[in-house]
């Protein structure tokens, strides 16, 4: 899961996207749907000076918070290194499309060059959970995160719009979505 934060409205870069990455948070779950990892990372902004206030208010992110962390580029590469480091097919599940959109267009915006093994992950091995969701139980829209927990009678776990928090309750309704039993 990501957050993510406005770009000036004059940046030059609002050609390619308008928002940047400020934080990345990720779930590792074993074949049976347990996890067995987890990633998280703030990133620094590079079109901004700072997080508008209601993002920061949204995710709980403060400028502070990101003010020495590492740039798109290497917190990027960091997460890619940590999915990658296990050897085995990889695949990323989202909730929603948006978050795959907003990476490839920083990856566009802020000229960092994929590895063979990454440029496989961003293109093979993303799922948009809550598409597939929705479409499975014939949803015309698509409902937030928080509406398909409840329908699947799972308590939402810490807090709403952190990036690992969201990650890791994702992770909980794909283990409830994928077990027929449940």
């Amino acid at each position: 899961d990501l957050e993510m934060n406005n770009i000036r409205r004059r940046s030059e870069a609002r050609k390619i996207c308008t928002n940047e990455i400020i934080e990345i948070g990720a779930s590792m779950l074993d074949e049976n749907l347990w996890e067995i990892g987890k990633f998280q990372i703030y990133v620094k902004l590079e079109y901004n000076d700072v997080i508008v206030p209601k993002i920061s208010k949204l995710t709980g992110i403060t400028n502070e918070m990101v003010a020495n962390a590492p740039t798109f580029s290497v917190a990027f590469k960091q997460f890619t290194d940590w999915c990658l480091k296990i050897k085995d097919d990889v695949m990323i599940y989202a909730w929603s499309n948006t978050d795959h959109s907003q990476v490839m267009k920083e990856i566009q915006l802020k000229q960092y060059k994929l590895s063979e093994e990454e440029h496989k992950l961003m293109e093979h091995g993303w799922t948009d959970f809550q598409n597939e969701f929705d479409i499975h139980l014939g949803f015309e829209r698509q409902i937030s995160l928080k509406l398909a927990l409840d329908m699947a009678g799972i308590d939402f776990n810490g807090r709403q719009h952190d990036a690992l928090d969201d990650a890791r309750n994702t992770a909980k309704l794909l283990r409830v979505f994928k077990d027929e039993e449940l």
